[in-house]
Order: C-alpha cells, then structure tokens, then sequence
C-alpha cells in the first residue's frame, strides 16, 4: 500500500508543477505581447507646434462678413406681411383654448407650460368682446401629429387650422 501512496503523492507534486509552468508560461506570453504592442508615443517638437496655424479674430471676421444688400433691409415689415399672405402649405396652427378673463388664459397657459408646450396668448375681437386664445404653433404635418397625440394624452380640447 505504501508503494500506490508514493506514487499518487508524486503525481499530484508532478501535476503542481505542470500546471504551475503552465501559469508562468501565460504570464510571460501576455507580458511579451503587452511590450510588443506599446507604441513609442511621439515626443511633441517645437516645429510641430510652430506648423500649426495661428487664429486671429481680427484678421479672420472682416473676411468673413457677409453684405447684405440694402433693399431687403429697407422694408422688414413688408417681407412678414408677404409670408403671411403666401403660407408655406401643410402648416397647423392649434388652439388650445380661449378666455373672456386674460387671469384665465394666463392660468391655462402655465397648464400647458407645465406639459411641455410653447403656448402663446393672442387676443381676438368677437362681436364687440375681447377673447384671449391660446395658440401652439405653427407646426409641419409631422410635428402636428405629435402635438395632437400630446394633447389627447392630456385630455386638452383643441382645435386646429391648416395656414
């Protein structure tokens, strides 16, 4: 029995050091490649630093102005009227409410607010009394549909124009 100790002993001394040689062998393949693949990083020279361009804002923005010719600037308030005669098509306007009482309206607006709209307060003039009505837009198709989703999701009567 004590010749089948002895050699079961000088088994597992013998697979120690197998495995053993085995570890040393992995760390010394994974430090070899972790040397090989260091790049020498490039030590920065004075002449590359010398190449590169120099920025100067005073010597750039004049050439970079651009010249606006004096008749589209005569007249601005012309140009919004004429955009609002010829509405680019498939713009929505949606009103999302309207007050006798502008505390109302206010009130209504922070509401929306609140929900993540932009609203704003117009007033209109109807048989004689003044209404605050509360616009969100103007919106393309795309954006209408979400706003509208948006709207029924907060349980917001509205109504919508096309400009």
């Amino acid at each position: 029995m004590s010749e089948t100790n002895k050699t079961s002993v000088w088994i597992w001394i013998s697979l120690g050091l197998i495995i053993g040689l085995f570890v040393v062998f992995i760390i010394f393949l994974d430090q070899n490649i972790v040397n090989n693949g260091r790049q020498e990083t490039p030590v920065a020279s004075d002449k590359l630093i010398s190449n590169k361009p120099v920025f100067d804002f005073y010597k750039v923005l004049p050439e970079r102005e651009m010249k606006i010719p004096e008749s589209s600037v005569a007249n601005p308030n012309e140009s919004g009227v004429r955009a609002q005669k010829n509405p680019v098509k498939g713009n929505f306007i949606v009103q999302a409410g309207s007050f006798q009482k502008l505390q109302d309206a206010e009130r209504h607006k922070v509401e929306l607010t609140l929900k993540g709209f932009e609203p704003v307060i117009k007033t209109a003039e109807v048989k004689g009394a003044t209404f605050y009505r509360i616009e969100l837009g103007p919106f393309t198709e795309n954006e209408y549909s979400k706003v509208q989703r948006s709207l029924i999701e907060h349980d917001i009567v509205y109504f919508a124009k096309r400009l």
